[in-house]
């Protein structure tokens, strides 16, 4: 387990909390601020398991590449915003390719 998937539940909890009692004392903000935090920390909880799925690849990565590809990996953990919007992108332009551009 990384520790982005353990801070996501950290922050997933505390925030949680902080909604549950912003509503039970009538305070918005405080359900506003508990919100975000819970929706931070589902993200990095994403984001961790994407990254233990990397982990697990660069393991069965040919001998000769795996250093390059820890590299690659360690990168990635220090731009999580950056890695996730690039997979986004790859990811889109690989769907228009194989549906050859056209839209559902």
């Amino acid at each position: 387990m990384t520790d982005e998937r353990i801070e996501g539940a950290a922050y997933e909890a505390t925030g949680k909390t902080k909604k549950g009692f912003g509503k039970l004392v009538g305070d918005q903000k405080l359900q506003v601020e508990g919100a975000l935090e819970d929706a931070k920390g589902r993200s990095l909880e994403t984001f961790g398991k994407a990254m233990d799925a990397v982990d697990r690849l660069v393991e069965k990565a040919p001998a000769g590449y795996r250093d390059k590809a820890r590299t690659v990996a360690a990168e990635a953990r220090k731009r999580p915003l950056v890695t996730t919007l690039s997979v986004a992108g790859v990811g889109l332009l690989l769907m228009g390719m194989l549906t050859g551009g056209r839209r559902r």
